[in-house]
């Protein structure tokens, strides 16, 4: 058998007999969304207004639960001066697995490609429009690596390839009353879509974050029912009249109980 061919056939056993690589872990709260972790490798964006709660929530994630011996994981944060490590560390990060890059400057694809070979998550701001090059450059060191690259900012969209998008909906602040209190906690549904999340996405209600600090389930908002008047009679009928006067049986304030 030629030289060639045999190399060939090892690297093929090589690769049959490999272990599938191990998902990279997420804080349990997340988990109805993302069931059994992100797949190494692979390409996450975070949109929306609540995308940096997000990030701190799959910062804390990984350097809490990764790593080999689970016993927390290393995470790389290029181009987000504004990263809440406080915040993080309130949602269960480790602070001292964390990585920070606030300004890589000109050769940030440099910094991503060198973090991509250490960590297993890599949180990144793209300061401008990501060339081509680089995409592919950086895609093939993240699945080459099993390193989840977490994208966020303006130009998240602009990277072709995300398998996962994750967002909140619903977004509801508790504890200020009329003008006056203290913010003790955010109610949000998180959604996730795309192709790591089939069909019509995932969604759970979360505490994100909880009065604590920490990212825990929330039970689902519920929609108060508001009395309505007796009903008047009318050709020897019931009927139920709203406020403004035109029928209706029972009257639906939007709220959270």
């Amino acid at each position: 058998m030629p030289e060639a061919a045999l190399r060939d056939l090892a690297r093929s056993l090589e690769h049959a007999s490999a272990p599938p690589a191990r998902a990279v872990p997420v804080l349990p709260a997340l988990r109805p969304v993302i069931p059994g972790g992100l797949r190494p490798g692979s390409l996450v964006g975070l949109d929306g207004p609540g995308a940096a709660s997000l990030a701190l929530a799959l910062v804390a994630g990984v350097s809490r639960h990764g790593g080999e011996d689970g016993a927390g994981g290393w995470c790389g944060i290029v181009g987000v001066p504004s990263f809440g490590v406080v915040a993080a560390a309130g949602m269960g990060a480790e602070p001292e697995r964390l990585l920070l890059v606030d300004d890589p400057g000109d050769r940030w694809p440099d910094v991503v490609a060198a973090l991509a070979e250490a960590v297993e998550l890599v949180l990144l701001c793209p300061p401008e429009r990501p060339g081509a090059a680089a995409v592919r450059r950086l895609s093939a060191l993240a699945r080459k690596h099993g390193c989840v690259l977490t994208l966020t900012g303006p130009y998240a969209r602009d990277w072709p390839g995300v398998r996962l998008r994750l967002r909140l909906d619903g977004v509801a602040w508790e504890g200020v009353g009329d003008g006056h209190g203290r913010l003790r906690g955010r109610r949000a549904r998180v959604v996730a879509e795309g192709r790591d999340a089939p069909g019509r996405g995932r969604r759970a209600d979360l505490w994100l974050p909880a009065a604590d600090g920490t990212v825990a389930p929330a039970a689902p908002a519920r929609r108060p029912l508001e009395i309505v008047p007796p009903p008047a009679v009318k050709d020897g009928a019931p009927v139920h009249t709203r406020r403004d006067g035109a029928p209706a049986a029972v009257a639906v304030r939007e709220g959270i109980a």
